[in-house]
């Protein structure tokens, strides 16, 4: 996945367009400035491949100082999301197909500063409590992952996760 820097320096909505773009180019359902409940989201999307279900939310900040604090509201407010995005799912299907067929990943993308960090791979600083209830505890530590780093490290965290993410050949690529 490629960026120009410098036009993500300029505004975060190319940012937010251009990761939406790479999903939909890689068989993703993407929604932009999603509503889950009350919250809303920069991305949503969604996938469905061999009987899982993968589901990305996509956070991006354009600050031009990230601060500890300010990441560590970020990540509350990604978490948030994806227990939301649990619980929604939960009404939905049974706790064991979720547990069996769902994958929940929480993105921030870091679009102009990046902190101390480039790159935070997986699970950084993901609680390990949920609620009361152990098989939604399961679902959290099991199935949801936490990533956060700026927009060239997108794939690469991801297929790190066991996404599948390809191209299409072109005839000039065989010549």
């Amino acid at each position: 996945m490629q960026f120009k820097e410098d036009k993500f320096k300029q505004n975060w909505q190319e940012a937010q367009k251009s990761i939406a773009s790479f999903l939909k180019n890689n068989s993703f359902m993407v929604w932009e400035e999603r509503k889950i409940e009350n919250r809303r989201v920069d991305i949503l999307a969604k996938r469905s491949y061999n009987n899982k279900i993968f589901y990305l939310v996509f956070e991006v900040k354009h600050y031009e100082k990230i601060t500890p604090s300010i990441e560590d509201k970020s990540l509350e407010q990604l978490e948030d999301y994806l227990k939301l995005l649990v619980n929604r799912e939960l009404e939905r299907k049974s706790k064991k197909s979720i547990l069996e067929n769902y994958l929940f990943v929480g993105y921030l993308v870091l679009s102009k500063d990046y902190g101390i960090y480039l790159n935070r791979k997986k699970n950084w600083r993901k609680k390990q409590y949920f609620s009361d209830d152990e098989i939604l505890n399961e679902i959290w530590r099991r199935n949801v992952f936490l990533f956060c780093s700026s927009q060239e490290h997108i794939q690469s965290n991801l297929e790190s996760s066991g996404f599948a993410f390809y191209s299409q050949s072109k005839l000039s690529d065989f010549f």
